[in-house]
């Protein structure tokens, strides 16, 4: 069913409508009626009477029509039972206040449990439970109780209450935005992040989205949303458990799960979805977004200051963004040095250095010629602006004023982006005034307004990059059947693959590892090494022990026939000692011998897992021994090309090394590249595979070599008990 019933109902059933005003089922017809609701609303109780007015249904199967709509106001206990009668009436959707479900413990989530199967089994779409309600302004749809709020182009998709009525005040106080539609997803038992975004795409009153998540049921579901909307309306999130402390708190707050966060966000990265981490930034960073050109790809930021101090902050805070600043063109510089004076500063940032204590007007002449330069994607305005009239005499108001429009009018013209920060931010200005008319965003804060303009510059890169991932709920080239390796282990019931059952799984994919042998004795070790040529390496093959160097499974440079056959004995001592401390079974000693490597440029860690909420994921990083304390990773949800591999791997503190630094050999990366692309294919093709690790990956200058291969199937379906 299309959410347009939910969203624009034609009909609205209050059950739970009460005569006391402190309860919702008050609150919400009062609502209705002030906010100007054109549909029929009726009331449900079961007590009957008349409420503000209007007679009241005695129960849901006394509604004269199927209502599009159904605002459960009862306790929690009562929902199943009221979706079913809710079906029965022909009742399109219910949304149900209620806590007391998923996240309040096992009791709550039998309950909730119940309530999705009478949802379904009654061909009810629920919104909630233990959500704040729906707001559609431009409808006089008001199930949240909100009160003088403007309708506008701004869309709220949120899990808290409490966020969606900050946002609410914000908008009402410092923009002249407004809101159009507020959703609170709450546990989101049936409708989901996904489906809510797909129809805020099509929703002609939004212009943006932003969105408070604090755990969603269906991630794949909202990336495949997310990167159909985002490039024509930005899509602004803030996540909340992004730390395992608050996650916990997520989940004890809305029954969501919250699954790993830095895979989500390089997920909703790859889509075209913004990410904020402060509530301060949301609204500056929204409304940005929705009023201003994103810069173009390869173009930077360009800084118009009037003081040194704010201006070098400004610098520092955009660089640690990793935000590139413009270097102007000579004769940029040369125009904006016969406009400004001597003492003007004419790189990046342009200080105009009290030209305009006299004449603000420089600003909109020097504006004029930064913004040509074809390197400036988007122009941060810093300081006074705004302000001089206030500052130094009104009779500057004019001159601020028009300069406030020619800087308004030269980026249209330009088609590109303007962010002003201004200490008179708060204050009554003509030229702030202008600006705003303009859909110019003024910020007070600074920190805040290099947010904005970083994220203007970023979206750019992100609309070029987003639309090479392929919005499929799940990758193409899964497939059903299963690989003999897989099938064996499977009988054998295991869940983890020897290192020599993994390489030739991965070998199928396009994985090419250097020669090895297998051993099962300390003779058959020297005479392996003695074939292989000394040096070799010797390590653990264990089905049960995946963490060879934990166990003291791997010995290096191993030299002789004799040093082989010590090394053999030595990890199975130490395989032995390992599997009695963990209680694990026994085993066949084996092991493998393969010759050792020259020393590479870099390790690397290339992997993928199957995270439950995402899909196959790939992950890049430093690898080797340390990679868990290290935890220079970058992620991808698949699928990925080449090009988004490549990003990734630029991600990495460790890609400085493989760029040649200190004057160290460089690597090209499509050996590399190809690597993660075998291992992502072995993720997607086979669908027992949970997760894949090479760790190391050798780096040299022409390829690279994998050292170590680990595969964890998935853990077998478990029957349905009765």
């Amino acid at each position: 069913m299309s959410l347009k019933r939910i969203f624009d109902p034609r009909s609205i059933a209050v059950v739970g409508a009460s005569a006391n005003r402190t309860k919702r089922g008050h609150q919400i017809l009062r609502a209705l009626d002030e906010s100007g609701y054109a549909g029929a609303v009726y009331a449900v109780n079961r007590g009957g009477g008349t409420i503000l007015g209007q007679p009241v249904q005695t129960s849901v199967a006394e509604l004269p029509e199927p209502v599009d709509l159904a605002v459960l106001c009862t306790p929690a206990a009562t929902a199943p039972d009221l979706v079913r009668a809710c079906g029965k009436r022909g009742v399109a959707g219910a949304v149900v206040l209620a806590v007391g479900f998923g996240e309040s413990g096992s009791d709550g989530t039998r309950l909730e449990t119940r309530l999705r199967d009478a949802g379904r089994e009654h061909g009810v779409r629920i919104v909630g439970p233990n959500t704040s309600g729906l707001l559609n302004l431009p409808k006089g749809l008001n199930l949240i109780g909100a009160r003088g709020v403007r309708s506008g182009g701004i869309a709220l998709l949120v899990q808290s209450g409490n966020i969606a009525l900050d946002l609410m005040t914000q908008v009402t106080e410092q923009s002249r935005m407004g809101i159009s539609i507020c959703c609170g997803l709450g546990n989101e038992v049936d409708v989901g992040f996904g489906e809510v975004l797909e129809y805020l795409g099509t929703h002609d009153e939004t212009r943006v989205v932003i969105a408070h998540i604090e755990g969603c049921r269906d991630a794949r579901a909202l990336l495949h949303a997310a990167a159909r909307v985002a490039p024509r309306k930005p899509v602004v999130v803030i996540k909340s458990g992004r730390t395992a402390a608050g996650a916990h708190a997520a989940l004890s707050h809305t029954g969501a799960v919250a699954g790993p966060y830095d895979r989500l966000s390089a997920g909703l990265d790859q889509v075209g979805v913004t990410e904020v981490r402060r509530t301060d930034e949301l609204l500056a960073v929204a409304q940005t977004l929705a009023a201003q050109p994103a810069g173009s790809a390869g173009s930077g930021v360009a800084i118009l200051s009037d003081g040194g101090g704010q201006s070098t902050l400004a610098v520092d805070t955009l660089h640690e963004m990793g935000i590139p600043l413009v270097e102007p063109a000579p004769e940029t510089s040369a125009a904006l040095r016969d406009i400004l004076g001597p003492a003007a500063a004419v790189g990046n940032p342009v200080d105009v250095a009290g030209a305009a204590d006299a004449d603000p007007g420089v600003f909109g002449r020097a504006l004029e010629v930064l913004a040509a330069d074809p390197a400036v994607g988007v122009v941060m305005v810093v300081g006074l602006f705004g302000g001089y009239a206030i500052r130094f005499s009104a009779r500057l108001a004019e001159s601020e004023a028009e300069a406030a429009r020619s800087m308004t009018a030269t980026m249209r013209t330009l088609g590109k982006g303007l962010v002003v920060h201004s200490q008179y931010a708060l204050h009554g200005s003509a030229a702030l005034d202008a600006l705003r008319e303009a859909r110019v965003p003024v910020i007070g804060s600074l920190d805040v307004g290099c947010k904005a303009a970083a994220e203007l510059c970023r979206r750019g890169v992100r609309l070029t990059r987003s639309a090479r991932w392929r919005p499929e709920r799940e990758p193409m080239r899964i497939t059903t059947s299963s690989h003999h390796i897989i099938t064996r282990a499977r009988a054998e019931r295991r869940e983890t693959l020897d290192e020599m059952e993994a390489r030739a799984l991965l070998g199928e994919a396009g994985l090419a590892f250097p020669p090895t042998e297998v051993v099962r004795s300390a003779d058959e070790a020297a005479a392996a090494a003695e074939r292989a040529g000394c040096p070799v390496a010797i390590k653990l093959l264990s089905t049960r022990i995946t963490h060879k160097t934990e166990a003291g499974g791997v010995i290096l440079g191993v030299g002789t026939e004799h040093e082989a056959r010590t090394a053999f004995e030595r990890i199975a001592v130490s395989a032995s000692a390992y599997a009695r401390s963990r209680g694990l079974p026994e085993e066949d000693h084996a092991a493998t011998v393969s010759p050792m490597l020259p020393p590479p440029v870099a390790e690397l860690l290339v992997g993928a897992c199957r995270d439950p909420h995402l899909g196959p994921v790939l992950t890049l990083g430093a690898g080797g021994i340390r990679v868990e304390v290290l935890r220079d990773v970058a992620h991808r949800v698949l699928p990925v090309d080449g090009r988004e591999v490549e990003a990734a791997i630029g991600e990495l503190k460790v890609s400085a090394l493989l760029a040649g630094a200190r004057g160290g050999r460089a690597v090209g990366l499509g050996a590399i590249v190809e690597a993660a692309e075998a291992v992502a294919e072995s993720v997607m093709r086979w669908p027992d595979v949970a997760e894949v690790e090479i760790n190391p990956l050798f780096v040299y200058e022409d390829r690279a070599v994998p050292v170590d291969a680990r595969v964890v199937l998935r853990p077998p379906p478990q029957p349905i008990r009765r």
